[in-house]
């Protein structure tokens, strides 16, 4: 944008592009008391709206606080750089090496943030057997290179000696998102199969042997339930696939025509018509998914491929297989931690430009510019150098799974391979926004506490909400602001709910493609019913799943005590629990007796006194186990979903619940400093801030509180301040750096708001009058990055 320095350049992010703008140009000029008054209303117009959720929504705003808390990454901005600079993990490159020699495969990893947040956090129930593990399953391609897949115009160029031994065209299927292949004719080896030959007429398909009406959901169902596999003791050489792989056709077609003349009577006008009776029928080998699956679970994995992938043979042995799936965990003796993987045999192919047309020229995806900046926000991008022509020069892969019907029989599914973009998906997720990503990982720990138990693999999955994420991104890339999480992921949950209760989840690549489609309806209900129960009361459902994430390492940041949280929210008698001294209110009243006798009566008064100072204690010291038992205890607090949130917060309610904030971001504030970068911690100082200005003015009880708070904050920031300046100052050579503005996000004693300056942020995340603290403050607008055209 042309900015000349890092206080102009906060300011011109704000700024509107019309002529408002004009006098803001000379603002590093002008007096410094009419830069800090215009500060000091942008964070009052952002503390007004944190009161506005406090007072009139109780449940989004600690929903927001209680998001902003969370953290799965150490220093998201390096996390997102490397990703979006590396085609592959350092892993997925090592493991490369030994397949392409030992096996004649490669690996792909897509789920590339997904290794960063399991070196972070693990997943682990409440109770005495909960195991820890992974959030997520890790995702293995295993694309085999014996088979290549070449377009059709294309003539085959290798000889049996050389790799790959099998050629083969993709032939369309009946449904969007699946194909055949087809071998190339006069390609080697073919193996003939017995088992598979039949007398096939592609124009008119036989059909099914049951009816619909006679089939239910517990086919597909038994199909989704992972069974153990089946070690194969006849193996053969793994330079080839087996017969079992490949289906002979025989395919009625038109008989070519035969010309003959007679010549002995050139008289003759017209040719005598005659058949060839091997024309009627020729033969065509398809490669089967069914049994290439089968050879590849209960051959290739359990012998040799299981090992070389890293699995121990306990591993493979307890490994279970659906359709396109291997399912096989790994124990971390170390950490014990479980870490499950989704092994899936695949076979690469170019990008598939028939079946992803729409994607490419979709015409109803959204473009927004910000009025105030001129930026243009669209994702993905699109036109030469974009995000979509890279995703168009990535391959694509074919996994051994056909098409399965809710109902009936697909009679060619054994045939079909379906359509899986891992390189494309890996490219989307390492650009999205640092909220995005947040969003999808949160998302994800609800379904694995609340929906992955029951449905298993029969209902809404992990991809499934990868794929809703997209579509989200897509919708507005903009609109994702850190401070106000919460509120965006209510809606993000909300439009989830919506395709489930439709049964419509679009393939992101394949719109065409329904990823609900083959789905028992009573397991999309089920998740449609957990989301709506969420939506109605968010609070408990966000603290119990979030509860079951553990941070794998003592030097990551400190987590929020959710059950002191919890219970300073459903607690009716927060006075008392906050000061037991107040315990006195509730002492029951003791019968009083009058006497005649002045000494009777005195000693009667005293008497009286003992008692209740004994009930006093007595309940002082009741209140100060049950806190103790909270602390100590960490899974003792049973969360009540349906137990609704209080609409409105007592006085002393918002004093816990502010109080239990403050904390939590001053220590992310100076952690951050530490993990990640200063203006993250200075933009977790800053959202502490906010808050202790809301506590001073809730009630003026609450002023020592506040200026505890203040000190605090003031201190933490000055380490942070001093940090910059030797940074400064040996990044200039020792020379002495120039003099900073003295803006402070504490307080000074007339209770005035100071404004972080020089801090950054993502400019994907700005909200008209609000957004900008996002990422810790404010800071220019990017129009060089990749969702912005």
């Amino acid at each position: 944008m042309g900015n000349k320095g890092s206080t102009k350049a906060t300011f011109n992010s704000k700024l509107p592009t019309d002529g408002k703008s004009k006098g803001y140009e000379d603002l590093e000029e002008r007096d410094i008391n009419i830069r800090i008054e215009s500060i000091q209303r942008d964070d009052m117009l952002v503390i007004n709206v944190i009161k506005k959720e406090l007072k009139e929504n109780v449940s989004v705003f600690i929903l927001n606080n209680l998001i902003m808390g969370t953290q799965f990454f150490g220093d998201h901005r390096e996390v997102i750089t490397r990703l979006q600079h590396v085609s592959a993990s350092p892993q997925e490159k090592e493991m490369n090496k030994t397949l392409l020699k030992d096996e004649t495969m490669e690996c792909t990893y897509p789920d590339a943030i997904v290794d960063e947040v399991n070196k972070n956090v693990v997943f682990r129930p409440p109770g005495e057997f909960g195991e820890s593990e992974t959030l997520v399953s890790k995702r293995i391609y295993v694309i085999n290179d014996l088979i290549e897949v070449v377009n059709s115009g294309e003539i085959p160029q290798y000889t049996s000696i050389d790799k790959p031994c099998y050629q083969a065209k993709i032939e369309e299927a009946g449904k969007k998102g699946y194909v055949k292949l087809l071998q190339v004719e006069k390609n080697s080896p073919i193996v003939k199969s017995m088992e598979y030959d039949i007398y096939y007429d592609n124009a008119t398909p036989g059909p099914s042997s049951r009816s619909d009406s006679e089939y239910d959901y517990s086919s597909i169902t038994e199909l989704r339930t992972p069974k153990p596999i089946e070690v194969s003791d006849n193996i053969e050489r793994r330079d080839t696939l087996p017969g079992s792989c490949f289906t002979h056709i025989s395919v009625a077609c038109e008989p070519k025509k035969i010309l003959k003349n007679d010549d002995d009577n050139d008289d003759e006008e017209e040719d005598t018509d005659e058949f060839d009776v091997e024309d009627f029928t020729k033969e065509l080998v398809y490669i089967n998914s069914n049994g290439f699956m089968k050879y590849f679970q209960n051959g290739l994995f359990p012998t040799t491929l299981g090992k070389s992938l890293g699995f121990n043979e306990e591993a493979i042995k307890a490994a279970k297989a659906i359709p396109g799936k291997i399912f096989c965990d790994e124990f971390d003796t170390q950490t014990e931690v479980n870490r499950p993987f989704e092994v899936i045999p695949a076979v690469a192919i170019p990008w598939p430009e028939d079946q992803t047309i729409e994607f490419v020229y979709r015409e109803d995806r959204p473009t927004i510019v910000d009025t105030r900046t001129g930026t243009i926000y669209k994702w993905p991008t699109s036109g030469p150098g974009s995000m979509i022509e890279e995703i168009q020069n990535m391959t694509a892969v074919l996994v051994p799974k056909g098409y399965a019907k809710k109902k009936g029989v697909n009679e060619h599914e054994s045939l079909e391979w379906e359509i899986n973009f891992p390189k494309a998906e890996r490219y989307l997720e390492a650009r999205m926004s640092h909220a995005q990503m947040k969003c999808m990982l949160l998302l994800l720990t609800l379904h694995k506490t609340f929906i992955a138990p029951v449905t298993q693999q029969n209902g809404l999955l992990p991809e499934h909400i990868r794929t809703h994420m997209f579509w989200e991104c897509e919708r507005d890339y903009r609109s994702w602001p850190e401070h106000r999480l919460g509120t965006k992921l209510l809606k993000v949950i909300k439009n989830l709910q919506r395709r489930l209760f439709l049964g419509v989840c679009p393939d992101y690549f394949i719109k065409e493609r329904n990823l609900f489609e083959n789905i028992p309806k009573k397991y999309l209900n089920y998740a449609q019913k957990l989301l709506l129960d969420m939506l109605a009361n968010p609070v408990p459902f966000f603290i119990k799943a979030l509860k079951n994430l553990r941070y794998s390492s003592g030097k990551f940041y400190t987590p929020l005590n959710l059950e002191i949280l919890y219970k300073k929210i459903i607690t009716k008698s927060t006075a008392i629990q906050d000061n037991p001294q107040l315990a006195c209110s509730v002492v029951p009243q003791l019968k009083r007796r009058i006497y005649k006798d002045p000494d009777r009566m005195v000693q009667h008064l005293k008497e009286l006194k003992r008692k209740e100072r004994i009930i006093k204690d007595r309940l002082r010291h009741r209140e100060q186990q049950k806190n103790k038992d909270v602390e100590d205890g960490a899974n003792k607090i049973d969360i009540d979903l349906e137990e609704p949130i209080d609409k409105e917060l007592d006085t002393w309610k918002i004093r816990s619940v502010l109080s239990i904030f403050i904390e939590n971001f001053i220590a992310l504030g100076k952690e951050s400093a530490n993990l990640a970068t200063i203006s993250q911690g200075l933009f977790y100082f800053k959202q502490a801030t906010y808050l202790a200005k809301i506590l001073e003015d809730s009630s003026g009880a609450f002023l020592e509180d506040t200026r505890l708070w203040r000190r605090i904050i003031a201190k933490e920031e000055a380490i942070i301040k001093r940090k910059i300046i030797r940074v400064s100052s040996h990044a200039t050579g020792g020379s002495k750096p120039r003099t900073p503005i003295r803006n402070s996000s504490s307080f000074n004693e007339g209770s005035k708001l100071k404004f972080i300056s020089g801090t950054t942020t993502n400019s994907s995340n700005f909200e008209k009058g609000e957004s900008y603290i996002q990422n810790g403050a404010l800071n220019s607008k990017k129009k060089t990055v990749a969702f912005v055209e």
